[in-house]
């Protein structure tokens, strides 16, 4: 499979220039990881891309380093605030659109490139049928194992269905099922401009985290489907919660937990919205359980569902709060269980 979408991208090269393609980096506090994202881009056999690396308001000296990047095909663009990854990434929609540019690669600046033929293979795959819209590589774990966390995923809100899953013949099954209702996970991810066009830019009431769900069933919605390509995998570190939650900032529990629950506010509405909503719920018991001497972090995953409750985005603030009656009320639930189980 790998041999033949080289040999399509060779075809394309051959009759014209391939599709021209923006990369966009976004860097926040991170530019050792950044340049190193950066160079693996520029290692890649593609043949017409450009690379817009993006400072999200660092605040380490982040842009000092990234202006030492000598490469015609990279650009630097300095945000003065952190707009989150939505707004930091629909900067690079922009300047994509702007240029006439036919496809957008998001990738997290912790990625690893290893296969020079990656971005090939994705914008191969997309430009095999015009109704793909947005096409993922395989996703698994740094270090020596590499095990498969990301092989595909399903959003469908009708009827109502999310998951993904790292099994290969799960993920096959699922895209016979649900052709029309694919996941596709914002790491590494080929959007096609005229995605971007139609359905806009990211929604940056999510700020970071699910906002790549939103998308997707947004491009779903309006015609589009989206791909994992089997032919590619990157490597990414592994930033769940469950190995240890002690380990995860209070803002990560704040986006993650309320940004569920905007995601099913947005696409179900109120009322059908209840269901899916007991998901973040029972997530935030059991965690409140796992880390209840953590205030702060239990703090925040108690906001970020009052907010999600109450549809409220934007970036998370530490003095931010649930009501404290229901607060307490959620606690003693949370620890009784606990007692009584």
């Amino acid at each position: 499979m790998k041999a033949e979408v080289m040999a399509k991208n060779r075809r394309t090269s051959d009759e014209g220039v391939p599709p021209s393609v923006l990369v966009v980096i976004l860097n926040w506090n991170g530019w050792e990881e950044t340049l190193a994202a950066v160079d693996f881009v520029l290692r890649l056999d593609y043949l017409n891309l450009r690379v817009l690396v993006i400072d999200n308001g660092s605040t380490d000296g982040s842009t000092e380093r990234l202006r030492t990047i000598r490469d015609d095909r990279v650009e630097l663009l300095e945000l003065p605030e952190n707009r989150g990854y939505t707004g930091g990434c629909n900067e690079g929609f922009k300047r994509a659109l702007a240029a006439g540019t036919d496809y957008v690669w998001l990738l997290n600046n912790d990625v690893v490139v290893e296969d020079k033929g990656t971005l090939s293979s994705l914008v191969a795959l997309a430009e095999s049928d015009p109704k793909i819209g947005l096409v993922s590589p395989r996703i698994a774990e740094l270090g020596e194992e590499g095990r498969l966390v990301y092989c595909g995923g399903v959003f469908s809100v009708d009827p109502f269905i999310w998951e993904a899953t790292h099994d290969p013949d799960e993920a096959r099954r699922w895209a016979r099922e649900y052709p029309n209702a694919g996941l596709a996970w914002g790491t590494a991810l080929l959007v096609k401009a005229s995605v971007i066009r139609e359905i806009g830019m990211l929604d940056e009431r999510f700020f970071a985290y699910r906002e790549d769900d939103d998308y997707s069933c947004r491009s779903s919605l309006a015609g589009y489907r989206n791909l994992v390509d089997e032919s590619s995998i990157i490597r990414h570190p592994n930033k769940s919660a469950e190995p240890n939650p002690f380990a995860m900032k209070p803002y990560w529990w704040y986006y993650m937990t309320r940004n569920e629950c905007l995601l099913w506010r947005k696409h179900l509405g109120m009322i059908r919205a209840l269901r899916p909503l007991r998901g973040p719920l029972s997530r935030t018991l059991r965690y409140i359980r796992r880390c209840s001497e953590k205030r702060d972090a239990t703090d925040a995953m108690l906001a970020g569902l009052w907010h999600g409750w109450i549809n409220r985005g934007g970036p998370y603030r530490p003095e931010y709060r649930m009501p404290r009656l229901l607060a307490v009320a959620i606690r003693k639930y949370a620890l009784m269980t606990v007692r009584t189980s």
